[in-house]
């Protein structure tokens, strides 16, 4: 099946923006920051939220309020994620399509994002007990799950 991708990889590559970033000395780079700094935002927004659901971390708000004040920025990080690692993909889709991490990571992003805006929200946040602790455990592998996958592009 992923065969049957090729052709759209290459297209991905071979068009203007894609060569456009490839070609350019700056492009890349300065894409790649604001990928990583919204990867960073989003991971410690996670985890300072799902750590105070587990029992540790700041104690002087619950996890309800960490959530709300922490929601904005997830979101905003989750969309400059998003399009900054389309660009990424735009620049080098043939090493997205051999790598095997690349699909493990769109997986974990789209389990990640469905978890937040439905079981995270639900089981995490209601009341506090073992559903609770699950989800904030889940939600913690799940996007722990996407940065180390996207890590691992260029070499896996």
């Amino acid at each position: 099946m992923l065969s049957s991708l090729q052709p759209f990889y290459e297209w991905c590559g071979n068009t203007a923006l894609g060569m456009w970033i490839r070609d350019t000395v700056w492009a890349f780079p300065l894409i790649e920051t604001f990928h990583l700094l919204a990867l960073a935002v989003l991971l410690g927004s996670v985890l300072i939220i799902n750590l105070r659901i587990l029992g540790c971390g700041a104690r002087f708000a619950s996890a309800s309020q960490l959530a709300g004040d922490l929601e904005p920025w997830i979101r905003v990080s989750i969309v400059v994620g998003i399009f900054s690692g389309v660009l990424l993909f735009m620049s080098e889709p043939m090493k997205c399509y051999e790598s095997y991490s690349f699909p493990v990571k769109m997986g974990l992003i789209v389990a990640g994002v469905v978890f937040h805006f439905t079981g995270e929200r639900k089981w995490a946040l209601g009341a506090q007990g073992f559903r609770s602790k699950l989800a904030a455990g889940v939600a913690l592998v799940l996007w722990t799950g996407v940065g180390l996958a996207g890590k691992g592009i260029p070499y896996i």
